[in-house]
């Protein structure tokens, strides 16, 4: 299952359009059109989930740094909140086991940040880089033994580079 199919099946209430943008429905305190804008304006919600506070376009953000290796924090937030839509996502789809969900989100972030503006070879960069800052850090109930090059949460089994 990648992120793509996620996306393209609309929650059960939908607000009108057929953009993924639209189907972010707007909620006092909440991210709004998080797809279309890029964005969260959920700064004032004190209960917002870890990690989503994505307060600028990402396209605004320059990650070339990955070419240069010196990104920092402010990246790396950016960069977290495109894999944390990822995530979710994968939630919304019924899956409940975190450390499946993360394995499969890891793999699909590339399609989410493409999906927000990151040029897609920056976008496949940005996947590793989570992959390799970001996993080994995640609390142990984000982690899956069966998440590795070839594994049984492998998506693209046939493919040599993981995620």
């Amino acid at each position: 299952m990648f992120c793509a199919d996620l996306l393209s099946k609309p929650p059960r209430k939908r607000t009108s359009g057929s953009e993924p943008q639209a189907w972010f429905q707007e909620r006092p305190g909440s991210c709004r059109s998080l797809v279309g804008a890029g964005y969260c304006s959920a700064a004032r919600d004190r209960r917002r989930p870890r990690g989503a506070g994505l307060r600028a376009p990402i396209q605004s953000v320059d990650f070339t740094c990955l070419d240069r290796g010196n990104c920092g924090y402010r990246e790396f937030k950016v960069a977290w909140a495109a894999h944390t839509l990822a995530h979710e996502a994968f939630h919304l789809r019924g899956l409940e086991d975190e450390g499946v969900t993360e394995c499969y989100a890891l793999q699909n972030t590339a399609f989410v940040a493409e999906r927000l503006g990151v040029a897609a070879e920056q976008a496949e960069k940005l996947q590793t880089w989570l992959f390799v800052k970001g996993y080994p850090n995640e609390p142990m109930e984000y982690h899956s033994s069966g998440c590795y090059d070839g594994g049984p949460l492998d998506l693209r089994p046939e493919q040599t580079e993981f995620p």
